[in-house]
């Protein structure tokens, strides 16, 4: 099914509700999407019945916000303030049309501010395109944590649905997410899966000032924010 978002007229945002006894399906409250090319694109998605997660504990979204975000398609189409959500359940970028929750199809990368707790910003950049592996095709959707020269330090999330068992209490279905970690060299088109681990380091031997700056830093590989303060130091 084809959705054609005219982007001088189309008016979308999305907010989620986490109950207190699991997952509860958005509701849209109205904000602007702004396309790259003043122009009608079409945007090939399908809709999502998100009703089937009510009473789930915890998200299936890598964010509990929608995020305003850049959109690129592999048909080189282009949308900026774009309110989306990334679903680590259906590996998916959702945003909502008309009141449907839809999930994109020939997604490129999309890239979003992010801002934690504490106050830091990072960019987020969800990709695709990588070669398959462990099941994996080039449609499926990574997490880009960090890069230098032609590596790349992916981040695959795999959620699925869960029954804890809780001490005197209902067992309860929960979303739980485990993360996987790739390697990709741009240059070859080789990826290849990694632990955070001491061993790491040797796939960024190519730089002579790896280990040196692995001392200096103090750099716990085995923790993802050394890793990536790691390779952003290279």
């Amino acid at each position: 099914m084809k959705y054609y978002y005219t982007f001088i007229f189309l008016i979308l945002h999305v907010t989620a509700v986490q109950a207190q006894n699991g997952y509860t399906a958005p509701q849209a409250v109205g904000a602007p999407l702004q396309g790259g090319r003043m122009m009608d694109m079409n945007i090939t998605s399908r809709a999502i019945d998100v009703s089937k997660f009510n009473g789930i504990a915890g998200s299936p979204f890598l964010s509990a916000e929608y995020k305003q975000a850049f959109v690129k398609t592999k048909t080189g189409e282009q949308f900026s303030n774009a309110w989306i959500k990334f679903s680590t359940y259906s590996n998916e970028i959702l945003l909502e049309n008309a009141s449907q929750l839809v999930a994109l199809a020939n997604i490129d990368s999309v890239s979003y501010r992010n801002e934690a707790n504490d106050g830091t910003q990072t960019n987020v950049i969800l990709k695709t395109g990588y070669p398959g592996i462990d099941g994996k095709t080039p449609e499926s959707i990574y997490q880009i944590l960090a890069y230098r020269g032609d590596l790349q330090l992916l981040k695959y999330y795999h959620t699925k649905v869960e029954l804890v068992k809780k001490m005197g209490m209902p067992d309860q279905k929960t979303f739980v997410t485990t993360p996987a970690y790739y390697i990709y060299n741009a240059g070859d088109k080789y990826i290849k899966r990694v632990k955070l681990n001491k061993n790491l380091a040797d796939e960024f031997a190519e730089f002579p000032e790896a280990k040196k700056k692995a001392s200096e830093l103090s750099i716990n590989f085995r923790d993802e924010k050394d890793v990536i303060k790691f390779i952003s130091s290279l």
